[in-house]
């Protein structure tokens, strides 16, 4: 007999406060950690967390002291994601580990998650949006697009470059392939506008001697011809396949 057992969740919103805050997260975990003795495994130590701590802290000091230099934010901004890399580290372990603790009974492991520090995860739907910016932080923005199609394989084409404002397009872009609906890009200078683009592939599927990749948004599709010896049949002459969303811009804080 099939049975489902409600989990409790850790919330992983890191990426939406900014480093000050994030360092205080830190502090709440290495508290909620010593002496308790359901979590004696983390992924990283504590001692490596309170160092990590102190160098974010550190940077803000500088920066607060009117040290504003883009190096010194873009060092702020790295010391907080190696933060967050390792709560996120750290918030994976209490999950898994309070409700095999609990053993069915979701009650149980959320008093255990919030021992440590850790916040749970609000139960929230689905976002109608087929591609937005969800949000931004000091040096940082993530987006997120809509799934090309349920229980299929498939890959993200994200296209983005700086431009002077809201709605003019940059002139130059970098392109990057995830396996993942949602990124982060890092590394921003404060008070830059980027415009961001998005576009998807399915997998392709092959019948008899024909196969397709389909390349989509959400709204739109076409398809890539390939020959029977499986290498793609690509005329200069046709128009691009990748169906691209208009940008989305986004104010970096």
């Amino acid at each position: 007999m099939k049975t489902t057992i409600k989990k409790a969740k850790v919330s992983f919103d890191f990426r939406s406060q900014d480093a000050a805050r994030v360092a205080t997260m830190g502090d709440a975990t290495v508290t909620g950690f010593t002496g308790n003795t359901n979590f004696t495994a983390l992924v990283v130590p504590l001692v490596t967390i309170t160092t990590q701590v102190t160098a974010v802290r550190n940077t803000l000091r500088t920066i607060a002291a009117g040290n504003t230099s883009k190096a010194l934010t873009a060092q702020l901004a790295q010391q907080s994601n190696t933060l967050m890399f390792s709560l996120v580290a750290n918030g994976h372990y209490v999950e898994d580990t309070a409700n095999i603790l609990a053993a069915g009974d979701e009650k149980k492991a959320e008093q255990l998650i919030l021992a440590t520090g850790y916040k749970l995860k609000k139960k929230t739907t689905p976002h109608p949006r087929d591609f937005e910016v969800v949000e931004t932080g000091v040096g940082w923005v993530h987006l997120r697009a809509k799934k090309a199609e349920a229980k299929k394989q498939e890959a993200h084409i994200w296209r983005y470059g700086l431009t002077l404002k809201k709605g003019t397009p940059p002139e130059t872009v970098i392109t990057r392939i995830t396996l993942e609906a949602d990124i982060i890009i890092t590394d921003l200078a404060s008070s830059t506008v980027v415009g961001v683009q998005h576009a998807s592939i399915t997998s392709a599927t092959r019948t008899g001697a024909t196969s397709v990749a389909s390349t989509q948004t959400s709204k739109a599709a076409t398809s890539i011809p390939v020959s029977k010896s499986r290498h793609p049949l690509i005329s200069h002459a046709s128009s691009e396949p990748y169906q691209w969303t208009d940008f989305i811009y986004a104010v970096i804080p």
